[in-house]
């Protein structure tokens, strides 16, 4: 068992995590999206552009093309897009996709309260899925309106929301994949048969404890709760994959002022100081990973990111603290950005606004802007 307990300030804390995600410009971003999906363990991607973004933030030079392109290639499509972590879309890369459907599809895919409602529970959902397999099996790549019209003469009413029911499962099943439509355009989406996008390389597939050293790796430090809010699998699932890393002496405690984490003992990088400004996009996974958000996000300032309904906005991070939210804005087709700082307040610095702070805002706009019209 873990013996050691490391004190690291809340700076050095966010550092290792921003460093662990990607974020700190002074590591080599020579990265392709689908390195930085395997490195994060996925990428939530409700939103393709907002996925794209979060993506961009985290490498050099690409445009939002080479993100739609890496998950629709036919000839390599490294990156995959599926329902997968918390029952969510996410941008997988390929060899992540099939274990983890493994591990959190079961958990995600058993109708509920609203596939009653729907009236897609029990036999007719089951019927829906297998239909739907089927015609997936003989090479068809049908869009949302073509599957609502197939399952119609099986019971599933195609006006509602029935039919995204029945696909959303039947991905959480590993029956099928997403192809998004151009430029992100879920209502041009396709869905594809996993088997044929993704076929089964090996019989072996990782278990918890190693969705537990994944995890740490990129969101360390970091605690049992955070990867439950992550990932969606029950506490006692999540409980004995950590007990099995932390009896190996892989792990390391630490104290933060938010209280006690972990991180991976071999992990030990020393603290690089402060990191530059970074806009990342909605749902990103600096907010997203972690049941306490606190050492981001000051909770005076939580619901200027997340107001409701699920929905985290794009923020502006400097060294690991969200200091401002942004928006695009799209005028006589151009593309700006504008961002929208949180209020000052005397002896926070969770509400920067100094000038090497607004130079550096003003660099990662014109990225934004670049990146979204090549």
């Amino acid at each position: 068992m873990t013996q050691a307990v490391e004190e690291l300030t809340e700076g050095a804390a966010r550092r290792l995590r921003i460093r662990g995600q990607l974020l700190d410009p002074r590591v080599p971003a020579s990265r392709g999206p689908a390195q930085v999906a395997a490195t994060l363990v996925g990428v939530q991607a409700q939103d393709l552009v907002a996925a794209s973004l979060s993506i961009r933030a985290r490498t050099e030079g690409l445009v939002v093309g080479d993100v739609e392109r890496a998950a629709t290639d036919p000839a390599s499509h490294p990156l995959v897009l599926t329902w997968t972590l918390r029952g969510t879309r996410h941008l997988h890369h390929a060899a992540d996709v099939r274990w983890l459907l493994a591990m959190v599809g079961p958990t995600f895919s058993r109708p509920g309260a609203r596939q009653q409602q729907l009236g897609v529970a029990g036999t007719t959902g089951d019927r829906a899925v297998q239909v739907l397999a089927d015609a997936l099996a003989g090479g068809a790549t049908p869009t949302r309106r073509d599957v609502a019209d197939l399952l119609a003469g099986h019971g599933v009413d195609p006006t509602g929301q029935a039919p995204i029911h029945v696909i959303r499962r039947a991905a959480l099943e590993g029956v099928l994949c997403i192809l998004p439509g151009p430029g992100g355009d879920a209502r041009r989406e396709r869905y594809v048969s996993l088997d044929r996008w993704v076929p089964e390389i090996s019989a072996d597939r990782p278990g918890v404890s190693q969705l537990v050293r994944r995890y740490l790796a990129a969101y360390g430090p970091a605690t049992p709760n955070d990867l439950v809010a992550w990932s969606g699998l029950a506490p006692g699932v999540v409980a004995t994959g950590w007990r099995e890393v932390s009896d190996d002496d892989e792990l390391l405690e630490v104290r933060i002022p938010n209280g006690p984490a972990w991180r991976l003992a071999a992990h030990c990088p020393p603290d690089p100081g402060p990191v530059a400004t970074r806009l990342l996009g909605a749902f990103d996974t600096l907010i997203l990973g972690y049941a306490d958000r606190s050492l981001h996000l000051h909770a005076d300032h939580a619901r200027a990111v997340n107001a409701g309904g699920g929905r985290i906005k794009p923020v502006v991070v400097t060294d690991g603290r969200v200091v401002a939210t942004w928006k695009l804005r799209r005028a006589q087709g151009k593309v700006q950005c504008e961002v929208t700082p949180f209020p000052a307040t005397p002896g926070r610095t969770d509400t920067d606004t100094s000038v090497e702070v607004e130079v550096e805002v003003e660099v990662e706009v014109d990225d934004i802007e670049r990146f979204l019209r090549a």
